[in-house]
This record gives C-alpha cells, sequence and structure tokens, in this order.
C-alpha cells in the first residue's frame, strides 16, 4: 500500500469514528427524557450534529467519554444551538469550546449571552 493509501485510508478511518461517536451521542441526547428532542427542527438536528463532530474533534477522547449525553436538558441544548449558529462559517474559538464544555459537563453556572 502506497503512503497515499495509507493516508487515505487514515482519513477515512478517523471520519467514520467520528461520524460513530456523533451518532452514539445523538442517540443517547434523543432518547433522553429532559432533551425535548421531538421540540427541534431538521436545521437543528443538522447544526447539532457539526456542533457534536467538531468537538469530538477538537477534544481528547477521555474528555468526549466523560460527557453524559443522556442527561443533556432541553435548555442545554439550545445553548449549545445557539453557539453553534454564533460560531457558523467561523472557526469555533476556545472561549466558544469552552462554553460548549461547560454545558456538555454540566459544569456551567448559567446560559451562554446569545
Amino acid at each position: 500500500m502506497t503512503r497515499t493509501d495509507e493516508e487515505e485510508l487514515g482519513r477515512r478511518r478517523f471520519q467514520l469514528q467520528r461520524e460513530q461517536a456523533v451518532e452514539a451521542a445523538v442517540e443517547k441526547i434523543r432518547h433522553a427524557p429532559a432533551a425535548g428532542w421531538p421540540s427541534f427542527c431538521n436545521a437543528d438536528y443538522t447544526l447539532l450534529r457539526e456542533i457534536l463532530g467538531e468537538l469530538w474533534i477538537n477534544l481528547k477522547r477521555e474528555k468526549w467519554e466523560e460527557y453524559s449525553f443522556s442527561t443533556l436538558t432541553c435548555q442545554d441544548i439550545q445553548d449549545l444551538i445557539a453557539l453553534g449558529k454564533r460560531a457558523k462559517g467561523h472557526v469555533i474559538t476556545d472561549v466558544v469550546f469552552d462554553e460548549m464544555d461547560a454545558i456538555l459537563s454540566h459544569s456551567r453556572h448559567s446560559s451562554p449571552p446569545l
């Protein structure tokens, strides 16, 4: 196998792992009693998946594994989506990552500014 083929295979494996991690997180959120999943529209679902994908890429796997997606509330999801909309089309800053981490870690003190 050439180096290019190995690199492409590595990229594809990475993408597949990300997709699987995001899908598993979404399924946990979808089944969470307090998530209010039916209240969100398709655009919200898509943006949430994008947000989770970016987080998965930028976080250490141990940190990702610490998140309890099944305990997110409807407000938590709305706040994540609002942060994602604010960052849409831009590089997600460390401040926004920290705010998203606080939501997912259940360590924030209040809702992020919109």
